[in-house]
């Protein structure tokens, strides 16, 4: 390795807040047991026809397994969780939760079909945990939580939900026959895991059924109509501008920024529109609105592209580390994040000489615990959250509810714990749970769950409670990013068994307010 690429780093930020999970352009490339591998452009023949998972049959938990105690928590009002901090209905969401895990509700009535498309099989990108995750908290929700539009609280059952997955491949192709499958199953709503394509937006538009993206990454993603991105952070929108935001305010007045990026489709947007952009907005090179804009004149970066599983990254570490950086971040595939640090530590880096920020998107704390010393002290700025965490670490109401939920429940539905203990795996839950949210407000309201109104209880979010994540505010989404729905992200530290907060709730969407979009190098 260069020997100018060893610097000190400067001294970290007090803790405060709290924070977690993830969003980016990547994932994890493990594949579930049921998945075969396609080629990188054919829908495998597993993809073929979507799959349904239907309420299961009984009200127990599964044979063998107890609800653990730890999931009780106060009853509404008393519980310190308040609206005020986790956005409006966060109070009657734990106390809903609680209710039921003392006298489950089961789901009842004719079910109402969700379309759940995801990539999986591809050595190109594979995100499994998705759809798994996905997949326990339905049945959650049909066993314990009453199904789609349940009253907890008078113990008046909803609908159960039918998931139907359908899983693709990466490749435009197959994102669009996705999207004819699952409208054939007629859905009242589609989530759409993360595409790098954004082709199938118009085949639902046309339909007119409403498609929550779960981690938005293109410009579709961002700015298409009847679709709302939900995931933490605005997928790159958020992440990657907060990136360099926490990049740029927390190690000094750094010069040098060494930016690996991967080398997707989505990954050329989440880089030269959300990475390099903000850089040149700062040293003043590209006019924009933001308060830091020309900021910092001597600000330089350096931008190396990296491709999916990449077998060996040493030359593309050693160039980064030519350039001398004081600070490098990076967002892949879970996979190819910690490959990049074990090429890092292979020439000699570790991150007390050179900080490393990755986004949510690398969260694998068993891969991070396998890396060992290279992974103590890195960096992970995501959606604020904390549902990975040690139980017993957490000390905000509201995030330790939240968290014992998640690893007991899904759990105890059939969620493997090599699969829970990712970032993506999260977010499948959020997203499920946000449906669950929205259906009981309906009803409460009045309402009947439909396809329409469910669409519309998202697009009129203005700081709503969303499960392990910050508020949902649809409605005030920024031009052009009209899609986007929750931009905040908070920076938190590895320190070899959890996460410990570093910055809590922070936005880098300034550093590309009142610029043009920017997709590629010579848009």
């Amino acid at each position: 390795m260069s020997s100018r690429g060893m610097r000190a780093r400067p001294a970290l930020a007090l803790l405060c807040g709290l924070a977690l999970f993830a969003a980016a352009c990547g994932g994890d490339d493990d594949e579930s047991t049921s998945t075969e591998a396609p080629a990188a452009t054919e829908a495998p023949a597993a993809t073929e026809a979507p799959e349904a998972t239907e309420a299961p049959e009984a009200t127990e938990a599964p044979e063998g397994t107890e609800a653990p105690e730890a999931t009780e928590a106060p009853a509404e009002g008393d519980s310190g969780i308040s609206d005020e901090t986790g956005g409006i209905g966060a109070e009657k969401f734990a106390a809903d939760l609680t209710a039921a895990g003392e006298s489950p509700l089961k789901a009842e009535g004719d079910p109402i079909v969700i379309g759940f498309q995801n990539p999986e099989g591809d050595p190109n990108g594979s995100f499994p945990e998705f759809s798994l995750a996905a997949e326990a908290t339905v049945e959650y929700i049909n066993n314990e939580l009453g199904g789609l539009g349940a009253d907890i609280a008078n113990g008046v059952p909803g609908r159960p939900i039918e998931l139907v997955v359908c899983k693709m491949a990466i490749s435009p192709d197959d994102s669009q026959r996705c999207a004819n499958e699952l409208l054939a199953e007629e859905p009242a709503l589609v989530f759409s895991s993360i595409n790098f394509f954004g082709n199938h937006f118009p085949t639902y538009a046309a339909a007119e059924v409403p498609v929550i993206v779960i981690t938005p990454i293109t410009v579709g993603d961002f700015t298409s109509p009847g679709v709302y991105a939900i995931g933490g952070g605005g997928g790159c929108l958020g992440v990657h501008t907060g990136l360099i935001e926490f990049a740029t305010t927390e190690f000094g007045d750094i010069e040098r920024l060494g930016i690996p990026w991967a080398n997707t489709p989505p990954g050329v947007v989440c880089y030269y529109d959300l990475e390099k952009k903000p850089v040149d907005v700062l040293n003043g090179s590209v006019p924009g609105d933001s308060a830091r804009a020309g900021s910092m004149p001597n600000l330089t970066s350096i931008g190396v592209p990296v491709a999916p599983a990449t077998p060996d990254v040493t030359p593309l570490v050693t160039e980064v580390f030519d350039f001398d950086p004081q600070v490098v971040v990076f967002s892949g595939q879970g996979a190819d994040c910690w490959n990049l640090v074990d090429g890092m530590g292979r020439l000699g880096w570790t991150p007390d000489q050179v900080p490393l920020v990755l986004s949510g998107s690398c969260l694998d704390f068993d891969a991070m615990r396998a890396a060992g010393d290279l992974a103590k002290g890195i960096y992970i700025v995501g959606a604020p959250g904390a549902v990975l965490n040690p139980i017993d670490s957490i000390e905000d109401p509201r995030d330790k509810f939240e968290a014992t939920i998640y690893q007991t429940k899904l759990i105890e539905y059939g969620l493997d714990e090599t699969e829970l203990n990712k970032g993506f795996a999260t977010q499948g839950a959020t997203g499920l749970l946000s449906l669950w949210e929205y259906a009981a407000k309906i009803v409460a309201d009045g309402g009947e769950v439909t396809g329409a109104a469910l669409g519309e209880a998202y697009a009129s979010s203005a700081g709503d409670h969303l499960f392990g994540s910050t508020p949902l505010s649809c409605s005030t989404a920024p031009a052009p990013y009209v899609a986007v729905c929750n931009s905040e992200v908070s920076a938190t530290q590895w320190d070899g068994e959890k996460l410990v907060p570093v910055r809590d709730r922070f936005s880098g969407l300034d550093l590309v307010a009142g610029t043009e979009l920017k997709p590629g190098p010579d848009a």
